[in-house]
Formats: structure tokens, C-alpha cells, sequence
């Protein structure tokens, strides 16, 4: 990712670092206070902050980039349960972005996209209880309201009434965060703080932390057990489904313990235990109004062991989605300035946070506060696009053994050799002996001089690696013609893999050039080893080159255009 071709990223960056602050913030102040309406609230912020933006950057597309930046950095959040919140986020930016398509960057298109994306807001949440409870959450809620008129003797709107004020009332919001959105992004300059954020802390680490062990087999066995779950538990007998449903409890309450938190809140118990008195009183529109109710029982039961599997099943799903596997998606074709961009964004998080470290400034004051943030997001664009001009990216060509990975590296060189390139560095050359690999002659890029590097006969004082037994003298060679390249455009390391992962091989060698090289890297890597490279040397600025998707003249226009 270069900064000339990926101006827009950078700016989603910025402007989904400071949208995750203050979700991060501000929705920690408004729960913790148990504030009616915290997420809409959230949601007005977020688009107000999005709109002001608007009159900072107008570049298209900006908006549901920085919502998926957004998103994705509260996938990473300590929650139990973050699909919600991710899809509710990623949802009003698509619509907010899709409204100023349509309509423009004016006052119709902020105000359409607006309320669409408040109005997604209230969609979600009904959606969210719906899938929690089920749909018999809705005749009971109904069957309460219509108890309560009848109590109270008062004629009060029906049901269906109610529904529609409570869209009206979002779609007040939704002309609220207009309203806001566009004071703030006028305003934009005005308020002067003298403070320097020049001097920002940089965090340069994007790791995924956590010390879980990670299984695809589990995140897909999750959703299945979802799927199949609700189904066993509104169709099956009550006490057949439990006993069914039961291993599964205990194996989550087991494996994924340190994230099971919401399940340690006294609310979530009393709020189920109101579920059931409730479906106990009033599934059968009160007519009972008797604790015998064995219907009411039943159903009660269902909703109880419903939300309790989606509850567990989000948050084991939720410890999944941070498996290294999963996040090497973002390397893929088409990912990798995401990537790029997650990283910038969560590299200045901590900073963000603390540059909106009152809350209820911003509640009280939006319009300052949302200003200044804005205001402030050029700081934090000039530093990353500092970081960018000295991150100079690393190529990675991928792909299986023996698929021509070291082919594709050579067509390469060759077409910038011809565009007149300086390439330097080393590749390999495979040694086949009756139909099979081995071992690995190592070849001096510039000067074509070949050293043997390995072989799969045990030699004495040569180490093992895999297959191979390593020539000290081939890794001397190597690292030799590395410490010599710096007059080269572009330095190629073919292959990095099982050594460089036990720090051996190049290890020492890549982390200083990572560091110092001023030019583009090639690297060649195994397929099944990429993320696990990228994550070994931290690589930021990475592009991955898959030979199955890629061809080698599209590889050498990307260099070369670096090189113009």
C-alpha cells in the first residue's frame, strides 16, 4: 500500500480511529450510568462525527471504509458479545455513505442517510431480541402493554401506535445527528486548543492478542450448533432439547470461561427470570393471571434456554473471529490496505482515547467536541502518512510447494530488469534427484554466483530444519549478499519460512532490513505461512501477491511504479 494510491485509506483510518474512541469512550460512560438509549445515542454520535467529516474530506467511499475500520477494531473489544455491535456499525455507515451517493454531500442527503441509519439502529435492536427470545417475546410484551392499559384504566394508543411513535422518535434522532453532524463540520476550525498532539505516542504493535488456542473447526461448529440449537429448542420436547444442549453448555462454560462475562452479571440473570414470570402471567393474554399456567411455564423455559445458547454461542464465536487464521483474510487480494489501515488506526487508539477523555464534554457540548475531534484527525493524518512514506511495503509472492512460486519471482526480475531496476538479493534454485526435491542451491540475484544451501542427506555440523540438513557456508553466502544490497531498487528473499520462524536462517537479517532497507522487499513465502511470517517480523505495510491470483507483470507495474 503506497500513499499515493491509498489517500483514502489513511483517511478511513484516521476517521475510524476516532469513531471507535468515542464508542469506546462515551459508550462506557452512557452503560456504566445505565443511560436510557446509550447505543441510539452512540449511534447519533457516530454519524454526526461521520457528516462532519464530510466537510473536512469529501472523498467517496470514506464513510463505509472508516465504519468497517470501525467495526472490525470493535470485534477486537474485550465484550462478550461483539457481532451485534459490529453489524449495527458497518450497517449506518453503509447507509449514510449509499445516501451522500445518492443525494450528494447536502443537507437531503445527510438527512436521508441519517435516519436510515438511526432508523437501522431501532431495526436492530427488535432483531436483536427477536433472535434472542424468539417471536414469542412479542406477543408477551404485547399481552403486558395491553394489561397494563386495563390496570391503569387509561385509553392509551394501541400497539401498532406505539410502534409508529417510536419511529417517529428515531427518525428525530436521525434529524438530530444531522443537525449535528453539519453545525460541527462548519464549525471546523473555529475552536482553537493550543494543546500539541504532535507529540502523540505511537503504539507501533497490531497484535491480536490473547493466548487462546484457536480452531476453524470451532468457529464453524458454533454456528452450527446455533443453527441447530433454536431448532432442537422450539421444536423438540423442553426437557429433550435441554438434555441435548446441555454438553454444549458445559463445554463453552469450560473452554471459554474468561469470556463468558456477561453471564456474570446479576441483570442478565434477573432479566431471564423476568422473561419467565412474564411468559408465566401472560402468554395467554392474562386471562389466567395465575402462577399455574403450565404453557406459560413452558414457553418461558424455551426463551430462557434460547438466550441463553445465543448468548454462549456469540461469545465463544466471538473468541474465534481472533484467530490469526481468520485475521490472515485481511492479507488476501483486496485486503491488504485494510490491513494496512487497521493497523495505523489501532497504532494510535490509545492516544485517540485520551484525546476524548470527557464523555460528558461531549454529550453536553457535541457540537465543540465533535469539531475539535475533526479538527484534530489532520494531526493524525499528516503522522500516518509520515509512518507511510518510510514503510516501504514487502511484496510477499505465495503459494504452495513446488506451484512456481521461484518461477514467478524470476519472470519478475526479469521485467524489471528490463524497465532498467537494480534487483538484488537472494533466490533459490531446487535440486531434484529422481522426480523429487533434494535440496535448494542459493543464488546471488545480482551476480548469478550459486552456493549450495541445503540438502536432505545428513551432513556433520550442517542443522536440521524440516527436511533439510543447512550448509553454514550457504547461510554465510546469504547473509553476506544481504548486508551488501543496499545500492539495489528492490531486494528479493527467496524463500522465508520454518527457519526464519525459529529465528534462524535470515531472521536477524530481515528484522534489520525491515527496520532500515529504504526500497521495496520481495519476499517468497508458502502459502500456509504467510500470516504466521507477517505476524513473526510484524510487517505493517504488506502486500500479498498469490500466484494463483496474480501474474508477474502486474507484481513488476506495482515496483515499478514505486521506483518512478
Amino acid at each position: 500500500m503506497t500513499v499515493r494510491n491509498s489517500d483514502i485509506w489513511l483517511k478511513a483510518a484516521v476517521a475510524g480511529s476516532l469513531w471507535a474512541s468515542v464508542e469506546i469512550v462515551v459508550g462506557s460512560f452512557l452503560h456504566n450510568l445505565r443511560v436510557p438509549f446509550a447505543g441510539t445515542i452512540l449511534a447519533v454520535m457516530g454519524i454526526s462525527l461521520m457528516i462532519a467529516f464530510q466537510y473536512k474530506w469529501n472523498d467517496k467511499g470514506l464513510i463505509w471504509r472508516a465504519g468497517l475500520i470501525t467495526a472490525i477494531m470493535k470485534s477486537l473489544s474485550p465484550s462478550a458479545v461483539i457481532i451485534g455491535p459490529m453489524l449495527g456499525i458497518l450497517t449506518e455507515a453503509v447507509l449514510l455513505d449509499f445516501a451522500i451517493r445518492l443525494f450528494g454531500r447536502n443537507m437531503l442527503g445527510f438527512l436521508t442517510g441519517s435516519i436510515a441509519a438511526v432508523l437501522s439502529a431501532l431495526v436492530h435492536k427488535v432483531a436483536t431480541i427477536i433472535i434472542l427470545y424468539g417471536f414469542n417475546i412479542v406477543n408477551i410484551l404485547e399481552n403486558v402493554y395491553q394489561y397494563a392499559r386495563k390496570q391503569l384504566r387509561v385509553e392509551g394508543p394501541e400497539p401498532l401506535m406505539l410502534v409508529l411513535y417510536l419511529i417517529l422518535l428515531y427518525i428525530l434522532f436521525g434529524i438530530l445527528a444531522t443537525l449535528t453532524g453539519m453545525a460541527s463540520g462548519r464549525r471546523i476550525g473555529k475552536y482553537v486548543n493550543e494543546e500539541d498532539y504532535s507529540r502523540e505516542i505511537i503504539n507501533d504493535e497490531f497484535s491480536l492478542q490473547g493466548d487462546e488456542k484457536y480452531s476453524i473447526f470451532l468457529l464453524i461448529f458454533h454456528l452450527l450448533v446455533l443453527v441447530t440449537g433454536l431448532y432442537l429448542v422450539n421444536s423438540l420436547n423442553i426437557l429433550l432439547s435441554s438434555v441435548i444442549i446441555l454438553p454444549y453448555i458445559v463445554f463453552v462454560f469450560i473452554k471459554y470461561k474468561r469470556s463468558l462475562r456477561r453471564l456474570a452479571k446479576p441483570l442478565f440473570w434477573f432479566q431471564l427470570v423476568l422473561i419467565l414470570l412474564f411468559a408465566v402471567l401472560f402468554w395467554n393474554g392474562y386471562s389466567k393471571g395465575s402462577l399455574l399456567d403450565i404453557e406459560g411455564y413452558i414457553i418461558g423455559a424455551r426463551m430462557i434456554i434460547r438466550a441463553l445458547l445465543v448468548v454462549l454461542v456469540f461469545s465463544a464465536v466471538s473468541v474465534e473471529l481472533r484467530n490469526p487464521l481468520v485475521k490472515a483474510v485481511l492479507y488476501k487480494r483486496g485486503f491488504s490496505k485494510l490491513y494496512t489501515s487497521l493497523g495505523l488506526a489501532f497504532s494510535v487508539l490509545p492516544a485517540a482515547m485520551n484525546r476524548i477523555a470527557r464523555p460528558a464534554g461531549l454529550i453536553l457540548s457535541p457540537i465543540r467536541s465533535l469539531s475539535e475531534i475533526v479538527q484534530y484527525s489532520g494531526k493524525l493524518y499528516n503522522s500516518f502518512r509520515e509512518r507511510m512514506e518510510v514503510m516501504n511495503p514487502v511484496f510477499i509472492i505465495a503459494g504452495n510447494h513446488r506451484e512456481g512460486k521461484t518461477s514467478f519471482l524470476k519472470e519478475t526480475i526479469d521485467i524489471l530488469r528490463k524497465a532498467g531496476t537494480r534487483v538484488g538479493g537472494i533466490m533459490t534454485e531446487g535440486i531434484d534427484r529422481e522426480g523429487e526435491r533434494f535440496g535448494f542451491m542459493l543464488v546471488d540475484v545480482s551476480s548469478d554466483e550459486k552456493v549450495l544451501l541445503c540438502h536432505k542427506e545428513k551432513t556433520e555440523e550442517w542443522k536440521k530444519t524440516g527436511r533439510f540438513y543447512f550448509n553454514p557456508e550457504g547461510l554465510a553466502f546469504g547473509k553476506k549478499i544481504l548486508k551488501q544490497s543496499g545500492s539495489n531498487n528492490i531486494m528479493v528473499i527467496d524463500e522465508i519460512g520454518p527457519l526464519e520462524l525459529k529465528d534462524g536462517g535470515w531472521s536477524r537479517r530481515l528484522e534489520e532490513l525491515i527496520s532500515a532497507y529504504e526500497h521495496p522487499m520481495i519476499w517468497v513465502v508458502r502459502r500456509n505461512l504467510t500470516e504466521k511470517i507477517i505476524k513473526k517480523f510484524s510487517l505493517k505495510n504488506v502486500i500479498i501477491m498469490d500466484i494463483a491470483r496474480y501474474k508477474p507483470p502486474e507484481l513488476a507495474d506495482q515496483l515499478l511504479k514505486l521506483d518512478s
